[in-house]
C-alpha cells in the first residue's frame, strides 16, 4: 500500500537528506509552479531554480546570452531581473529557447530541497491531471511539499495536496488503497471545502479560495488578481515539469533526450570495427 505524505510548508523541511531518494511533488500553485509549467509549455529550453537571488545572478552571469534572471521577492520582480513570476509575463517571445534561472520567495526553496529526491514533478492546478496520470502511473510512496507562504502555512497548497488525495482515492475507489494520516485526512477534508463542488473539484472553487486566502489577496493588492484567474484554471497545460540533474524541464523533452543520446549511442557502436 503506497504511504503518501503531506509536508505542510517548506520550512518543515530543515536536513537536506529528508527527501533524498523519495518521490516528491512540489506546489506552489500561487505562483512559481503555474509560472514555470506556462515557461517551459512556451518554449523555455530549461529552469535553474536557485535558493537565493544572489545565486540566481551568479548563475545567470555563466548560463550564456539565452539566460534570464526571473523570479521574485514579496509578490514583486527582483530589482535587475528580466521577469518576474506572472505566468503572462513569460511568453512565447519572451522565453522560448531560453535558459531561465528562476528564484522566487517559497516556491524554488521547495524545489532546491528536493535535489535528492529520486524524482521530484511541479504541480499546479494547470496541470492537475497530469500530476495524478503520474501519481498513478508510480504506484509508489510519495511526498507532497506544500511551498506555503514566508515558511508559514499557506491554505492554497495545502487544498490542491488535499484534492490530489481526494481525486487518487475516488479514481482508485478503494478508502485504503493509500496510507495516511492526520494531516493528509485535513487537507483532503479542506480541499473539499474550498475546491469542490457536487462531489468534483471546479476551477470556480479554486478561484473563490485564491481571493479569499491571504497570499490570493496580498497578490490582489499588487495588481495581481487576473493572475489568481488564470492559476484556478484546471488542466490548460497538460505537461509534467522533472526537476532532475539541476533543471527543470517537461518530461517529454527529457524522455526525447534520452532516447536521441540512446540512439547516437547505437550508431557510434556499430561505427566500431570489429576485432
Amino acid at each position: 500500500m503506497p504511504v503518501v505524505k503531506i509536508i505542510p510548508a517548506q520550512s518543515l523541511v530543515t536536513d537536506d537528506l529528508t527527501l533524498k531518494d523519495k518521490n516528491v511533488v512540489v506546489v506552489d500553485v500561487l505562483r512559481a509552479a503555474s509560472t514555470m509549467l506556462v515557461a517551459l509549455s512556451n518554449g523555455a529550453k530549461e529552469i535553474i531554480p536557485a535558493e537565493s537571488t544572489n545565486v540566481a545572478a551568479r548563475i545567470a552571469r555563466g548560463s550564456g546570452k539565452n539566460a534570464l534572471l526571473c523570479g521574485e521577492r514579496n509578490g514583486k520582480i527582483v530589482e535587475g531581473f528580466n521577469l518576474g513570476n506572472s505566468p503572462f509575463e513569460y511568453t512565447k517571445d519572451a522565453v522560448s529557447a531560453k535558459t531561465l534561472v528562476f528564484s522566487t520567495t517559497n516556491g524554488t526553496l521547495s524545489i532546491h530541497k528536493s535535489r535528492y529526491a529520486k524524482i521530484c514533478i511541479i504541480a499546479s492546478f494547470l496541470n492537475f491531471s497530469k500530476i495524478l496520470d503520474y501519481l498513478e502511473e508510480l504506484n509508489d510512496d510519495f511526498i507532497i511539499i506544500c511551498s506555503g507562504k514566508l515558511n508559514n502555512f499557506c491554505l492554497e497548497d495545502f487544498v490542491f495536496a488535499g484534492a490530489i488525495l481526494n481525486v487518487l482515492f475516488k479514481r482508485n475507489r478503494n478508502k485504503n488503497y493509500y496510507e495516511i494520516s492526520d494531516s493528509e485526512l485535513a487537507a483532503k477534508k479542506l480541499s473539499k471545502i474550498f475546491a469542490f463542488e457536487s462531489g468534483n473539484i471546479n476551477s470556480g472553487k479554486i478561484l473563490e479560495m485564491f481571493l479569499l486566502c491571504e497570499h490570493g489577496q496580498y497578490l490582489k493588492s499588487l495588481g495581481f488578481e487576473k493572475d489568481l484567474e488564470f492559476c484556478s484554471k484546471l488542466d490548460t497545460y497538460p505537461f509534467l515539469p522533472v526537476f532532475n540533474k539541476g533543471v527543470i524541464k517537461l518530461r517529454q523533452h527529457i524522455e526525447e533526450e534520452e532516447n536521441k543520446k540512446k540512439t547516437f549511442k547505437k550508431i557510434n557502436l556499430k561505427d566500431i570495427p570489429e576485432k
